[in-house]
């Protein structure tokens, strides 16, 4: 972490320098590539002085989760009411590695692996409660480091405005040309509002959204898990998860009734056995 920051400093110092030593010059192309440039480096260097990378890296990942298309809760809804079949029927390891492979990695699949190593219920309702605490603080976390930059970016902006006006007024001769140096200046406030209050805010508030919706599914996921485990009937699962999506959607849409189809071959074969077993 010195190491990060004494760089970043270096950099930091550098651009400060360079900011001096250009002479200003009219609103152009070369003028908004070097505001531009100036903003995105004092940013970087600044998050990196106060910010470890680890955090910075792990922030764009969740960003970039965010952004692109995830888990549904109805697919979420499905993977476990086929998982309360096959469990059921009774799971073996090899069939256990198998099933995983087709689940994403995350708080569903360790819930698979619980109820395969025998957990009792309120270890693994602790341990899957945990866990999702553990990710929704994660995703907290990156929304504040994006309102924390969205803060920074507007001050990078202003303080290059202020250094391109203090080298206007050193190396403009001309009263004419000042005008044209001025705007140039502004041009970095201009940019540093854009990202900072702009596009940060907008990917910051998409952040928190995100996170609404995933502490959603993971209540879905730990409670569906839990009831798989306690061997209740798939239709039951089925339609208790179903409602709980049916509720959340009442703000969004017109609610619709949990959908909970006819029982298929298998489905009718397992009652059958279930009903055999249970006679005395």
């Amino acid at each position: 972490m010195t190491g990060q920051r004494f760089i970043s400093i270096l950099i930091l110092v550098l651009l400060l320098f360079l900011s001096f030593l250009l002479e200003p010059g009219k609103v152009g192309p070369g003028a908004h590539f070097s505001a531009l440039m100036i903003v995105l480096g004092g940013t970087v260097c600044a998050t990196l002085m106060g910010y470890p990378l680890k955090r910075v890296l792990g922030t764009l990942l969740v960003l970039k989760r965010s952004l692109l298309p995830g888990e549904k809760s109805h697919w979420i809804i499905q993977e476990i009411v086929g998982l309360a079949r096959e469990y059921r029927r009774g799971w073996d390891v090899r069939h256990l590695e198998e099933r995983l492979k087709k689940i994403p990695p995350g708080l569903l699949s360790a819930g698979v692996e619980m109820i395969v190593y025998r957990y009792g219920r309120e270890k693994m309702e602790s341990a899957l409660r945990e866990q999702a605490l553990c990710i929704r603080r994660e995703y907290e976390s990156s929304s504040g480091f994006l309102d924390a930059l969205s803060q920074i970016v507007p001050s990078v902006g202003l303080i290059w405005t202020i250094l391109h006006f203090v080298s206007a007024f050193g190396f403009t001769r001309d009263v004419q040309d000042l005008a044209g140096c001025a705007a140039a200046a502004f041009l970095s406030t201009l940019y540093g509002l854009l990202l900072g209050r702009v596009v940060l805010v907008c990917l910051s508030q998409r952040l928190k959204e995100f996170t609404s919706e995933e502490s959603f599914r993971m209540d879905l996921i730990r409670e569906g898990i839990l009831d798989v485990r306690d061997e209740e009937h798939p239709r039951a699962i089925q339609f208790k998860l179903e409602s709980r999506v049916s509720t959340k959607d009442v703000w969004n849409e017109i609610p619709k009734a949990p959908e909970v189809g006819l029982l298929s071959p298998e489905e009718m074969g397992l009652e059958r056995e279930t009903l055999i077993q249970a006679r005395p």
